[in-house]
């Protein structure tokens, strides 16, 4: 199996088979994500991705879920990533799930039909970076996309019975547009319903224009105490049916989960609890060495 440059996936992917259909991220604008500085988007030469498929089912035969990587696997083209899905059902029995890291473009790109396909071969979950429902701060962090594009791609998604995984990036606004992000937020993630959703922390790291605006003091990061209130903020105002939350990742100041709505009176007592003791200092500025760990 072939892999080019570092390779990342969701935490909750720890145990799925990698597949690297993209290289790097075909829109890779994004202010705050130096996850693909270094890669130029390519699509990889089929026949290396079916070797790796092939190599990947002798090694572990009884797979039950594949991610397929890079950053937007279906900008590959919807009969690419169709046809690879055709060939992963083949060569894993077991095989249960395949997910993917997905923007609303691909997906609003596709028809009910070629959607429904892809369900059809297993293609249950797609793994959307949300970052924020404001679009005065999806404008600002060159997201590429706006908030009605979201919760279309919602729609779409929960139409062909394909999972999202919504990911919220708290202090992707910095504060002036901290008020801004919390409400378009709230807004926007009812307006999904994801079935997973996960906040994490927009570390700013080397590389990117979010760090260049924070030197420049453009962009004004906030502190410990103020990321937590947003996330208290964000969280008490949403109203799902069925979602699993989590806020555990390493970005993270504190490690949160449970299911909504059940839990979230447990949940935000435990905000209620931190928020006095937060520190006032800004943790978010990353060099390059704690950059690369996340």
């Amino acid at each position: 199996m072939r892999f080019e440059g570092r390779i990342y996936r969701p935490p909750s992917e720890a145990d799925s088979v990698l597949i690297q259909l993209t290289v790097g991220c075909s829109h890779n604008r994004c202010a705050f994500c130096a996850m693909y500085v270094e890669k130029h988007y390519r699509v990889r030469p089929l026949d290396e991705v079916w070797e790796d498929v092939d190599t990947a089912a002798r090694r572990y035969p009884n797979a039950r879920r594949v991610f397929v990587c890079d950053g937007d696997a279906l900008s590959a083209g919807v009969r690419t990533f169709a046809a690879l899905c055709e060939h992963i059902n083949a060569r894993f029995p077991r095989l249960e799930r395949i997910a993917a890291y997905t923007n609303a473009r691909d997906l609003l790109q596709c028809t009910p039909e070629e959607l429904g396909r892809l369900r059809s071969l297993r293609f249950s979950l797609a793994y959307l970076g949300l970052e924020s429902g404001s679009a005065a701060v999806l404008e600002l962090i060159r997201k590429g996309a706006s908030p009605e594009d979201m919760v279309e791609m919602a729609r779409v998604a929960r139409d062909a019975d394909i999972a999202l995984s919504a990911i919220v990036l708290l202090g992707a606004g910095g504060t002036a547009l901290s008020e801004d992000h919390i409400q378009g937020t709230i807004a926007v993630v009812n307006a999904m319903q994801p079935r997973y959703l996960s906040f994490l922390t927009a570390m700013i790291v080397p590389h990117t224009p979010l760090m260049m605006w924070t030197r420049q003091g453009t962009f004004a990061p906030l502190t410990d105490r103020a990321i937590l209130h947003e996330a208290r903020a964000m969280l008490g105002g949403l109203e799902l049916g069925e979602t699993l939350f989590r806020m555990n990742h390493v970005s993270n100041l504190i490690a949160l989960g449970g299911r909504l709505p059940g839990d979230k009176a447990s949940l935000l007592r435990q905000l209620d609890s931190l928020l006095p003791r937060a520190s006032d200092s800004v943790t978010c500025i990353c060099n390059e060495e704690e950059g690369l760990m996340l």
